[in-house]
Protein backbone atom coordinates (compact mmCIF):
# COMPACT_ATOMS: atom_id res chain seq x y z
CA UNK A 1 0.00 0.00 0.00
CA UNK A 2 1.33 3.43 -0.79
CA UNK A 3 1.49 5.91 1.76
CA UNK A 4 -0.31 9.12 1.30
CA UNK A 5 2.12 12.44 2.21
CA UNK A 6 0.18 13.64 5.54
CA UNK A 7 -1.65 16.64 4.71
CA UNK A 8 -1.43 20.06 6.86
CA UNK A 9 -4.63 19.82 8.99
CA UNK A 10 -3.09 16.35 9.80
CA UNK A 11 -0.66 18.04 11.81
CA UNK A 12 -1.74 18.41 15.35
CA UNK A 13 -2.28 21.54 17.15
CA UNK A 14 -0.50 20.12 20.38
CA UNK A 15 2.55 18.96 19.84
CA UNK A 16 5.98 17.91 21.57
CA UNK A 17 7.88 20.76 20.10
CA UNK A 18 6.00 24.02 19.12
CA UNK A 19 8.62 26.87 17.84
CA UNK A 20 5.76 29.46 16.92
CA UNK A 21 4.96 29.41 20.99
CA UNK A 22 8.59 31.49 21.21
CA UNK A 23 7.39 33.76 18.60
CA UNK A 24 4.20 34.56 20.16
CA UNK A 25 6.90 35.05 23.37
CA UNK A 26 8.78 37.31 20.98
CA UNK A 27 5.83 39.40 20.10
CA UNK A 28 4.56 39.86 23.73
CA UNK A 29 7.86 41.30 25.19
CA UNK A 30 8.40 43.31 22.19
CA UNK A 31 4.90 44.91 22.34
CA UNK A 32 6.03 45.06 26.12
CA UNK A 33 9.40 47.36 25.77
CA UNK A 34 7.81 49.23 23.04
CA UNK A 35 5.44 50.24 25.58
CA UNK A 36 7.87 51.39 28.02
CA UNK A 37 10.64 52.62 25.86
CA UNK A 38 9.15 54.53 24.02
CA UNK A 39 8.63 57.54 25.32
CA UNK A 40 9.92 61.34 24.69
CA UNK A 41 13.22 61.80 26.62
CA UNK A 42 13.99 64.79 28.95
CA UNK A 43 10.09 65.49 27.85
CA UNK A 44 10.55 66.40 24.71
CA UNK A 45 7.87 68.20 22.52
CA UNK A 46 7.32 65.46 19.31
CA UNK A 47 6.11 66.38 15.66
CA UNK A 48 2.72 65.34 15.10
CA UNK A 49 3.92 62.08 13.57
CA UNK A 50 6.02 61.16 16.84
CA UNK A 51 2.89 61.79 18.58
CA UNK A 52 1.19 59.30 16.75
CA UNK A 53 3.77 56.63 16.53
CA UNK A 54 4.20 57.18 20.57
CA UNK A 55 0.45 56.76 20.66
CA UNK A 56 0.29 53.62 18.52
CA UNK A 57 3.48 52.01 21.08
CA UNK A 58 1.26 52.80 23.97
CA UNK A 59 -1.30 50.16 22.67
CA UNK A 60 1.89 47.89 23.52
CA UNK A 61 0.66 47.71 27.27
CA UNK A 62 -1.40 44.67 25.55
CA UNK A 63 1.84 42.62 25.26
CA UNK A 64 0.70 41.54 29.07
CA UNK A 65 -2.57 40.18 27.84
CA UNK A 66 -1.15 38.30 25.26
CA UNK A 67 1.53 36.81 27.98
CA UNK A 68 -1.33 36.21 30.56
CA UNK A 69 -3.19 34.06 27.75
CA UNK A 70 -0.15 32.37 26.87
CA UNK A 71 0.74 31.78 30.20
CA UNK A 72 -2.70 30.07 31.15
CA UNK A 73 -2.28 27.79 27.81
CA UNK A 74 0.79 26.42 28.76
CA UNK A 75 0.46 25.94 32.22
CA UNK A 76 -3.04 24.13 32.07
CA UNK A 77 -1.62 21.92 29.33
CA UNK A 78 1.37 20.89 31.24
CA UNK A 79 -0.81 19.94 34.15
CA UNK A 80 -3.32 18.06 32.15
CA UNK A 81 -0.58 16.10 30.52
CA UNK A 82 1.14 15.53 33.50
CA UNK A 83 -2.00 14.77 35.93
CA UNK A 84 -1.51 11.78 36.69
CA UNK A 85 1.92 11.36 37.48
CA UNK A 86 2.25 10.15 41.11
CA UNK A 87 4.67 13.18 41.98
CA UNK A 88 2.80 15.94 40.41
CA UNK A 89 2.69 18.68 42.83
CA UNK A 90 6.16 18.19 43.65
CA UNK A 91 7.58 18.44 39.95
CA UNK A 92 5.76 20.93 39.27
CA UNK A 93 6.42 23.58 41.77
CA UNK A 94 10.12 22.52 41.91
CA UNK A 95 10.27 23.56 37.93
CA UNK A 96 8.68 26.42 38.30
CA UNK A 97 10.87 27.32 41.30
CA UNK A 98 13.82 27.00 39.46
CA UNK A 99 12.60 28.42 36.45
CA UNK A 100 11.47 31.69 37.71
CA UNK A 101 13.08 32.16 41.13
CA UNK A 102 17.21 32.59 40.33
CA UNK A 103 16.94 35.63 37.96
CA UNK A 104 14.34 37.13 39.96
CA UNK A 105 15.94 37.05 42.94
CA UNK A 106 19.49 38.27 41.42
CA UNK A 107 17.35 41.08 40.00
CA UNK A 108 15.81 41.77 42.63
CA UNK A 109 19.43 41.71 44.69
CA UNK A 110 20.83 43.77 41.86
CA UNK A 111 18.05 46.66 42.58
CA UNK A 112 18.02 46.72 46.08
CA UNK A 113 21.95 47.54 45.75
CA UNK A 114 21.08 49.88 43.20
CA UNK A 115 19.06 52.09 45.58
CA UNK A 116 16.34 51.31 42.64
CA UNK A 117 13.67 49.97 45.11
CA UNK A 118 13.21 49.63 48.47
CA UNK A 119 13.35 46.77 51.23
CA UNK A 120 10.21 46.72 51.67
CA UNK A 121 9.20 46.73 47.90
CA UNK A 122 11.54 43.84 47.97
CA UNK A 123 10.05 41.66 50.48
CA UNK A 124 6.52 41.71 49.20
CA UNK A 125 8.62 40.82 46.39
CA UNK A 126 10.00 37.40 47.42
CA UNK A 127 6.74 36.86 48.90
CA UNK A 128 5.19 37.44 45.45
CA UNK A 129 2.69 40.32 46.55
CA UNK A 130 4.11 42.75 44.79
CA UNK A 131 0.73 43.64 43.15
CA UNK A 132 -0.25 44.66 46.76
CA UNK A 133 2.63 46.83 47.72
CA UNK A 134 0.48 49.92 47.00
CA UNK A 135 -2.51 48.54 49.56
CA UNK A 136 0.70 47.39 52.10
CA UNK A 137 1.61 50.76 52.26
CA UNK A 138 5.07 49.64 50.64
CA UNK A 139 6.97 52.31 48.56
CA UNK A 140 9.58 52.61 46.36
CA UNK A 141 8.80 49.58 43.94
CA UNK A 142 9.53 48.05 40.43
CA UNK A 143 6.41 48.37 38.56
CA UNK A 144 6.31 45.33 36.19
CA UNK A 145 6.63 42.43 38.92
CA UNK A 146 3.10 43.26 39.65
CA UNK A 147 1.79 40.50 37.19
CA UNK A 148 4.59 38.51 38.01
CA UNK A 149 2.99 37.84 41.34
CA UNK A 150 -0.30 37.33 39.50
CA UNK A 151 1.05 34.62 37.29
CA UNK A 152 2.59 33.16 40.76
CA UNK A 153 -0.91 33.63 42.61
CA UNK A 154 -2.44 31.34 39.05
CA UNK A 155 0.16 28.68 39.31
CA UNK A 156 -0.21 28.02 43.36
CA UNK A 157 -3.64 27.35 42.95
CA UNK A 158 -4.81 25.95 39.45
CA UNK A 159 -2.45 22.46 39.37
CA UNK A 160 -4.96 21.86 42.73
CA UNK A 161 -7.90 22.52 40.45
CA UNK A 162 -6.37 20.68 37.65
CA UNK A 163 -5.68 17.30 39.91
CA UNK A 164 -8.96 17.43 40.88
CA UNK A 165 -11.30 18.56 38.17
CA UNK A 166 -12.60 16.99 34.87
CA UNK A 167 -11.91 18.47 31.66
CA UNK A 168 -15.81 19.42 32.19
CA UNK A 169 -15.84 20.93 35.07
CA UNK A 170 -11.94 22.82 34.04
CA UNK A 171 -14.41 24.49 31.65
CA UNK A 172 -17.19 26.04 34.27
CA UNK A 173 -14.92 26.90 36.54
CA UNK A 174 -12.27 28.83 34.21
CA UNK A 175 -15.26 30.40 32.15
CA UNK A 176 -17.08 31.41 35.32
CA UNK A 177 -13.41 32.87 36.51
CA UNK A 178 -13.41 34.72 32.87
CA UNK A 179 -16.42 36.17 33.11
CA UNK A 180 -16.46 37.20 36.84
CA UNK A 181 -12.90 38.54 36.75
CA UNK A 182 -14.35 41.96 34.41
CA UNK A 183 -17.54 41.88 36.27
CA UNK A 184 -15.61 42.49 39.69
CA UNK A 185 -13.93 45.02 38.08
CA UNK A 186 -16.72 47.00 36.95
CA UNK A 187 -18.25 46.20 40.88
CA UNK A 188 -15.04 48.17 42.40
CA UNK A 189 -15.28 51.58 40.04
CA UNK A 190 -18.94 51.63 41.27
CA UNK A 191 -19.62 54.90 43.08
CA UNK A 192 -16.20 56.30 44.09
CA UNK A 193 -13.74 54.32 43.11
CA UNK A 194 -11.04 54.63 40.79
CA UNK A 195 -10.15 52.51 37.93
CA UNK A 196 -6.38 52.57 39.07
CA UNK A 197 -7.87 49.58 41.58
CA UNK A 198 -8.24 47.19 38.89
CA UNK A 199 -5.24 46.95 37.24
CA UNK A 200 -3.07 45.53 39.74
CA UNK A 201 -5.17 43.29 42.26
CA UNK A 202 -5.02 39.53 41.11
CA UNK A 203 -8.54 38.78 40.77
CA UNK A 204 -8.58 41.63 38.79
CA UNK A 205 -6.38 40.12 35.78
CA UNK A 206 -7.65 36.09 36.31
CA UNK A 207 -9.82 36.23 32.85
CA UNK A 208 -7.33 36.46 30.25
CA UNK A 209 -5.24 33.89 32.00
CA UNK A 210 -8.35 31.38 32.12
CA UNK A 211 -9.09 32.24 28.40
CA UNK A 212 -6.17 30.60 27.37
CA UNK A 213 -6.68 27.94 30.07
CA UNK A 214 -10.23 27.20 28.37
CA UNK A 215 -8.74 27.40 24.43
CA UNK A 216 -6.13 24.45 25.81
CA UNK A 217 -8.66 22.28 27.77
CA UNK A 218 -10.89 22.70 24.71
CA UNK A 219 -7.81 21.81 22.21
CA UNK A 220 -7.40 18.66 25.20
CA UNK A 221 -10.83 17.41 24.62
CA UNK A 222 -11.98 14.33 22.14
CA UNK A 223 -14.69 16.32 20.58
CA UNK A 224 -12.23 18.70 19.52
CA UNK A 225 -12.40 19.57 15.46
CA UNK A 226 -9.71 22.00 13.79
CA UNK A 227 -12.51 23.03 11.74
CA UNK A 228 -14.25 24.47 14.82
CA UNK A 229 -11.16 26.69 15.70
CA UNK A 230 -10.24 27.76 12.13
CA UNK A 231 -14.25 29.04 12.05
CA UNK A 232 -14.04 31.03 14.68
CA UNK A 233 -9.77 32.24 15.96
CA UNK A 234 -9.87 35.00 13.01
CA UNK A 235 -13.18 36.83 13.61
CA UNK A 236 -12.40 37.03 17.69
CA UNK A 237 -9.25 38.28 17.15
CA UNK A 238 -10.66 41.01 14.68
CA UNK A 239 -13.63 42.02 16.33
CA UNK A 240 -12.14 41.65 19.58
CA UNK A 241 -9.26 43.65 19.01
CA UNK A 242 -11.57 46.36 16.95
CA UNK A 243 -13.74 46.65 20.54
CA UNK A 244 -10.12 46.79 22.26
CA UNK A 245 -9.04 49.96 20.50
CA UNK A 246 -12.29 51.69 20.03
CA UNK A 247 -12.39 51.64 23.68
CA UNK A 248 -8.81 51.95 24.54
CA UNK A 249 -8.08 55.18 26.41
CA UNK A 250 -11.14 55.92 28.12
CA UNK A 251 -10.55 55.46 31.55
CA UNK A 252 -13.47 53.61 32.60
CA UNK A 253 -13.70 51.01 29.52
CA UNK A 254 -9.85 50.63 29.93
CA UNK A 255 -10.19 49.43 33.29
CA UNK A 256 -13.35 46.86 32.96
CA UNK A 257 -14.27 45.62 29.44
CA UNK A 258 -11.67 46.94 26.82
CA UNK A 259 -9.32 44.80 28.89
CA UNK A 260 -11.76 41.70 28.35
CA UNK A 261 -12.10 42.32 24.91
CA UNK A 262 -7.68 42.75 24.58
CA UNK A 263 -8.12 39.15 26.07
CA UNK A 264 -10.33 37.61 23.75
CA UNK A 265 -8.29 39.45 20.74
CA UNK A 266 -5.19 37.48 22.26
CA UNK A 267 -6.58 33.99 22.58
CA UNK A 268 -7.85 34.72 18.89
CA UNK A 269 -4.30 35.46 18.22
CA UNK A 270 -2.89 32.53 19.77
CA UNK A 271 -5.28 30.66 17.74
CA UNK A 272 -4.38 31.80 15.02
CA UNK A 273 -0.52 31.01 15.39
CA UNK A 274 -1.47 27.55 16.08
CA UNK A 275 -3.53 27.23 12.96
CA UNK A 276 -0.56 28.75 10.86
CA UNK A 277 1.93 26.66 12.47
CA UNK A 278 0.25 23.63 11.35
CA UNK A 279 -0.35 24.79 7.89
CA UNK A 280 2.13 25.34 4.77
CA UNK A 281 2.47 29.05 5.63
CA UNK A 282 3.74 27.73 9.27
CA UNK A 283 7.07 30.08 8.39
CA UNK A 284 5.39 33.19 9.29
CA UNK A 285 5.41 32.21 12.69
CA UNK A 286 8.22 30.39 12.88
CA UNK A 287 10.85 33.60 12.67
CA UNK A 288 14.49 33.51 14.33
CA UNK A 289 14.17 37.24 15.32
CA UNK A 290 10.90 36.83 17.08
CA UNK A 291 12.02 33.31 19.37
CA UNK A 292 15.15 34.93 19.56
CA UNK A 293 13.31 37.19 22.00
CA UNK A 294 10.96 34.79 23.17
CA UNK A 295 13.92 32.81 23.77
CA UNK A 296 15.05 35.54 26.39
CA UNK A 297 11.74 37.12 27.35
CA UNK A 298 12.07 36.37 31.33
CA UNK A 299 14.87 38.01 31.48
CA UNK A 300 14.25 41.08 29.05
CA UNK A 301 10.95 41.24 30.84
CA UNK A 302 12.58 41.79 34.14
CA UNK A 303 15.62 44.04 33.16
CA UNK A 304 14.25 46.31 29.77
CA UNK A 305 13.31 49.57 32.13
CA UNK A 306 16.50 49.10 33.87
CA UNK A 307 18.39 49.32 30.75
CA UNK A 308 16.47 52.23 29.90
CA UNK A 309 16.99 53.78 33.08
CA UNK A 310 20.67 53.48 32.64
CA UNK A 311 20.54 55.18 28.84
CA UNK A 312 19.06 57.77 30.48
CA UNK A 313 21.91 58.42 33.12
CA UNK A 314 24.94 57.91 30.60
CA UNK A 315 23.25 59.69 27.92
CA UNK A 316 21.27 62.68 28.61
CA UNK A 317 23.49 65.13 27.60
CA UNK A 318 23.80 63.90 24.38
CA UNK A 319 20.09 63.18 23.78
CA UNK A 320 19.42 67.03 25.39
CA UNK A 321 22.02 68.22 22.28
CA UNK A 322 19.86 66.39 20.30
CA UNK A 323 16.47 67.61 21.11
CA UNK A 324 18.17 71.37 21.41
CA UNK A 325 18.73 70.87 17.79
CA UNK A 326 15.06 70.17 16.83
CA UNK A 327 15.44 66.18 16.64
CA UNK A 328 13.42 65.22 19.33
CA UNK A 329 11.78 61.99 17.35
CA UNK A 330 15.68 61.13 16.16
CA UNK A 331 16.57 61.49 19.98
CA UNK A 332 13.60 59.04 21.36
CA UNK A 333 14.49 56.33 19.06
CA UNK A 334 18.22 56.27 19.67
CA UNK A 335 17.17 55.91 23.04
CA UNK A 336 14.86 52.90 22.38
CA UNK A 337 17.02 51.17 19.93
CA UNK A 338 20.08 51.82 23.34
CA UNK A 339 17.50 50.60 25.99
CA UNK A 340 16.68 47.45 23.64
CA UNK A 341 20.26 46.67 22.90
CA UNK A 342 21.15 46.73 26.31
CA UNK A 343 18.47 45.24 28.05
CA UNK A 344 18.94 42.50 25.26
CA UNK A 345 22.08 41.67 25.84
CA UNK A 346 21.74 41.53 29.76
CA UNK A 347 18.79 39.08 29.29
CA UNK A 348 20.67 36.90 27.14
CA UNK A 349 23.78 36.96 29.59
CA UNK A 350 21.15 35.63 31.88
CA UNK A 351 19.46 33.45 30.26
CA UNK A 352 22.80 31.64 29.47
CA UNK A 353 25.04 32.05 32.41
CA UNK A 354 22.17 31.70 35.38
CA UNK A 355 18.55 30.50 33.78
CA UNK A 356 20.00 27.88 31.81
CA UNK A 357 21.74 26.03 34.55
CA UNK A 358 18.59 25.93 36.45
CA UNK A 359 16.61 25.09 34.11
CA UNK A 360 18.84 21.44 33.48
CA UNK A 361 18.03 21.00 37.04
CA UNK A 362 14.56 20.83 36.05
CA UNK A 363 14.25 19.32 32.83
CA UNK A 364 17.32 16.39 34.12
CA UNK A 365 17.12 13.59 31.81
CA UNK A 366 13.61 14.27 30.73
CA UNK A 367 13.51 16.46 28.06
CA UNK A 368 17.59 16.31 27.10
CA UNK A 369 19.64 19.20 26.67
CA UNK A 370 18.00 23.10 26.99
CA UNK A 371 17.19 23.57 23.63
CA UNK A 372 19.49 26.59 21.89
CA UNK A 373 18.49 29.88 20.81
CA UNK A 374 17.26 29.41 17.00
CA UNK A 375 16.03 25.65 17.72
CA UNK A 376 13.30 24.26 15.91
CA UNK A 377 12.95 21.64 18.52
CA UNK A 378 11.88 24.22 21.40
CA UNK A 379 10.06 22.11 24.12
CA UNK A 380 6.74 23.86 24.65
CA UNK A 381 6.71 22.61 28.45
CA UNK A 382 10.47 23.72 29.36
CA UNK A 383 10.02 27.41 29.08
CA UNK A 384 6.30 29.04 30.38
CA UNK A 385 5.40 32.57 29.36
CA UNK A 386 6.48 34.06 32.72
CA UNK A 387 6.83 37.46 31.50
CA UNK A 388 4.54 40.39 31.85
CA UNK A 389 4.24 43.60 32.21
CA UNK A 390 3.21 46.74 34.20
Amino acid sequence: MKLERATPSAVPLIRAHMPELDSVRGIAILSVVLFHGMAPPLHAELCPLGRWLLTLCHYGWAGVNLFFVLSGFLITGILIDSHQRVDYFRRFYYRRALRILPALYGTLLVLLLCGWISVGFMTVSVLFLANFACALGVRGGYAPLWSLAVEEHFYLLWPLVVRRCSLQNLVILAAAVAIGSPLLRMLILVGSATPGLAFFYTWFNLDGICLGALLRIWLAMPSFRRHQLARIALPVMIVSGAAYLFMAGRPWAEATVAKSACNLASAGFLSCVLLVATSPWRFLVDRPILKFYGFISYGLYLVHIVAFHIIDLLFSHHLAILIGNGQPMVATLLRFAGGLLLASLLAYLSRRSVEEKFLRLGSGSEHGPVPSVFSARSPASVDVAIPSNS
